[in-house]
């Protein structure tokens, strides 16, 4: 991850840097490495990587 990774609200146009963010997590029962961050201006949700799908497994 570079160090300077800007990140922006969608909803107020406001950037962060990724580091001055705290990350959300959902405690899913399975991590999908998932980033969403809350935004400290507005409080909307910030989606970075969204979930990916389940699949399941076929041997």
């Amino acid at each position: 991850m570079p160090a300077d990774e800007h990140i922006s609200c969608s909803n107020c146009d406001t950037q962060y840097l990724k580091e001055e963010l705290d990350r959300d997590c959902g405690n899913c029962f399975s991590c999908t490495g998932c980033e969403i961050y809350i935004c400290p201006n507005c409080r909307h949700e910030i989606v970075v990587k969204p979930m990916k799908k389940p699949v399941l497994k076929k041997d």
